[in-house]
């Protein structure tokens, strides 16, 4: 597998989104990067996220979509150019009351009073089962709850590091997230967010789907010299070593959102 995976896209609920008013930057001019924090300690420059799909307005070379989660809305702007066609053709194939996932990346709007808006750029726009939008709700919550506790940790110990607390058996991503938002969000009340993951039964990736992770991995990385392999063709290889589609499609959206694979085009997949 490549050493260095494709940045990561965060799978998050759109309150702990919308009250997001920092972002943190690295680098300098064209190099620079602005990446999202928000109060539950996720950072990032991209999020993966399933709902409804409540409006879709037009107008000229824009588009913009509103999307329902259990807890709020996205808001998604797409703006058509000669690279991004294929992003275009998804969005025509999805309407109002369709259940969508996204992925895309985030900017930011700041008004003069120093609140901030986070709009989502997608780059992938895809029409789902109800079963899809119930493993993204349940596996968010699973995350969210594991980075309260972080927070918690954090808070009762105020030296705590990424080493300590990633010797409490959370990730260095992770902790570097809520000790980073920590710094910003001190005064932040996180029952708003535990509220949230209570209401929703959370859900680790199955057993099944973690055994199948490094096969399925393995098997798309094979076909990167060919331009990838496609939806269909991995469904087919691992049906026939007695694998479920609801397991295939649970390997394949871990492994899409946590940047080890992309697509290459609709529904063909390369390693990141």
């Amino acid at each position: 597998m490549n050493d260095r995976k494709r940045e990561p896209a965060r799978w998050i609920f759109s309150s702990e989104l919308r009250d997001c008013n920092s972002t943190v930057s690295e680098g300098e001019g064209d190099f620079r990067k602005e990446f999202f924090l928000t109060p539950g300690g996720s950072m990032g420059r991209r999020v993966l996220f399933c709902g409804k799909l409540n409006a879709k307005t037009e107008d000229g070379d824009m588009t913009k979509m509103t999307v329902a989660d259990p807890t709020g809305a996205f808001y998604v702007t797409f703006f058509s150019k000669d690279f991004n066609q294929h992003v275009k053709e998804e969005i025509s194939g999805v309407q109002a009351g369709d259940e969508v996932l996204i992925m895309g990346r985030t900017s930011y709007f700041r008004t003069d009073e120093g609140k901030m808006y986070v709009n989502i750029n997608p780059e992938t726009v895809r029409k789902v089962s109800s079963e899809s939008v119930d493993y993204w709700t349940r596996r968010t919550a699973f995350l969210l709850r594991r980075r309260i506790l972080a927070i918690r940790e954090a808070r009762n110990n105020p030296e705590a590091s990424i080493e300590s607390l990633v010797g409490k058996g959370f990730t260095e991503d992770e902790a570097s997230g809520v000790l980073e938002s920590q710094k910003v969000y001190q005064a932040y009340d996180i029952q708003k967010l535990e509220e949230i993951a209570m209401t929703v039964n959370s859900a680790r990736p199955s057993e099944n789907a973690m055994k199948l992770k490094d096969d399925v991995a393995g098997y798309i990385r094979k076909f990167d010299p060919l331009g990838g392999v496609s939806y269909n063709d991995i469904l087919t290889e691992f049906r026939k070593k007695g694998s479920s589609d609801s397991d295939i499609d649970e390997v394949i959206n871990v492994l899409w959102g946590d940047g080890e694979i992309f697509e290459v085009e609709k529904r063909k997949f390369k390693s990141a």
